[in-house]
């Protein structure tokens, strides 16, 4: 079931001695004194006494890493069902619905060169890297509440008002029907072609306004009612693809 949003402006370790076969040696002092076991100003490493402060132990043990869910940080396919990935959130989920989105088709449109997966939060996201070493790019999309893609972007820009007076709604150039709202590099389109609108969302470093016009004529396009799996795969498309015919 899609759910229709309503939204607003996005060791201490302890290391135990070898017994030894001579007699032990005196016990270590700090300032000039024999501590007892308890004592805070000393830190035990390695067999040996140190003044806690400097204890080497103190800087060289870093904290573990926290075990992370699948998808959480990486990518990971092991569900079956979609390439998960989530840059923190923890124990993300593969999207109910991707509405359309074609992972394919978006890497295209505005060069970008690996999919890295999808999770849902409120709406469905999806991540890219646009070339080797670089930040991750997202793209998200919802079903919104609205009658038209006009009312629902000024419903939305009721709301954005409240914290930048100057924010618009304008036609979006090249995609008829389509309408849109731009507030420094993030960009909220509300697209029709569907009995209910979808909102999409992403910043100009995903896809820059000379492209993305390309990309949201294709969303738009994509079957609200397909017979098979919006999935390549493990990865979005917007229609399943036909069967090859035979000649």
């Amino acid at each position: 079931m899609t759910h229709r949003l309503r939204l607003a402006p996005f060791a201490l370790v302890l290391l135990a001695a070898c017994p030894q076969a001579q007699a032990p040696a005196p016990t270590p002092t700090v300032d000039g004194a024999h501590p007892a076991p308890s004592d805070p100003r000393v830190v035990e490493d390695t067999g040996d006494l140190y003044a806690a402060q400097s204890a080497p132990s103190a800087a060289k043990q870093p904290d573990p890493d926290p075990v992370k869910s699948p998808g959480t940080g990486r990518p990971d396919e092991t569900n079956g069902v979609c390439r998960l990935y989530a840059p923190e959130l923890p124990n993300p989920k593969c999207c109910e619905h991707t509405l359309g989105f074609d992972s394919k088709a978006a890497a295209e449109i505005c060069g970008l060169q690996v999919y890295l997966g999808e999770s849902f939060h409120n709406s469905c996201g999806f991540y890219f890297v646009p070339e080797p070493n670089s930040p991750a790019q997202w793209f998200r999309i919802a079903t919104i509440l609205g009658d038209t893609p006009q009312k629902a972007a000024e419903d939305n820009l009721y709301s954005m008002r409240r914290t930048d007076p100057n924010v618009s709604v304008d036609p979006v150039p090249d995609v008829p029907g389509a309408f849109w709202t731009r507030q420094n590099e993030y960009r909220w389109a509300f697209l029709p072609g569907w009995k209910g609108v979808r909102m999409f969302a992403w910043k100009t470093s995903s896809c820059s306004d000379d492209k993305v016009a390309g990309l949201l004529r294709q969303i738009i396009a994509a079957p609200e009612e397909v017979s098979g799996s919006r999935r390549d795969g493990l990865v979005p498309i917007a229609a399943p693809q036909a069967p090859a015919t035979k000649p």
